[in-house]
């Protein structure tokens, strides 16, 4: 059984037909360090799982860059409000390292959703912690200074520090790399 498989069922158990049908849908891509996985403006069609790599979610606007959430592996993945609606990114993905992704088409899983209350069970669950996890995120930034959000950056994502960059974490954080170093020289 594939990790992505397993992911599923770890969130919301799904049928052994719905299982069957879901291994003949999976797609793979491999990306290269720097590769776009989905541009702002692209739909995104896909829900991607990563099986090896780092990826990162931002939002470029003028000479700022906003980044939503990293990625690595054994994680889920999609623009979710240009998935759901079918309409144009806003936020951009791009592999940060070599990266394998297992993925499903949008289609595809519209179709398992109608086959499936199982995997459709196991979309709506899926969603849902997206969604709440995108609305924490946003919370945190507003209501949160910056060394609140660092402290949160290390418990979230301790297992990333060596492998981002610190102008990532900085705009992941919303400060200034100098700001950033600052408050690392105080921990």
């Amino acid at each position: 059984m594939s990790d992505f498989i397993k992911f599923i069922n770890n969130i919301s158990p799904i049928s052994l037909e719905a299982t069957d049908e879901l291994s003949n849908k999976l797609k793979y891509k491999t990306y290269k360090k720097g590769d776009l996985i989905n541009n702002q403006g692209q739909i995104c069609r896909s829900l991607f799982f990563i099986d090896k790599g780092l990826v990162k979610h931002f939002y470029h606007n003028k000479n700022r860059i906003f980044i939503l959430r990293f990625f690595s592996e054994n994680n889920l993945f999609t623009v979710l409000d240009s998935y759901i609606n079918q309409t144009p990114a806003e936020f951009i993905t791009i592999a940060l390292e070599n990266t394998i992704l297992t993925y499903l088409d949008y289609y595809d899983i519209e179709e398992l959703c109608r086959n499936h209350h199982s995997f459709e069970s196991f979309m709506r669950k899926y969603i849902s912690f997206a969604a709440v996890n995108t609305y924490k995120r946003f919370k945190e930034m507003l209501e949160e200074d910056a060394s609140e959000r660092y402290a949160g950056f290390v418990n979230e994502y301790n297992h990333l520090l060596q492998r981002v960059s610190l102008g990532d974490i900085a705009s992941y954080l919303g400060i200034s790399q100098v700001s950033l170093s600052r408050i690392r020289g105080k921990k």
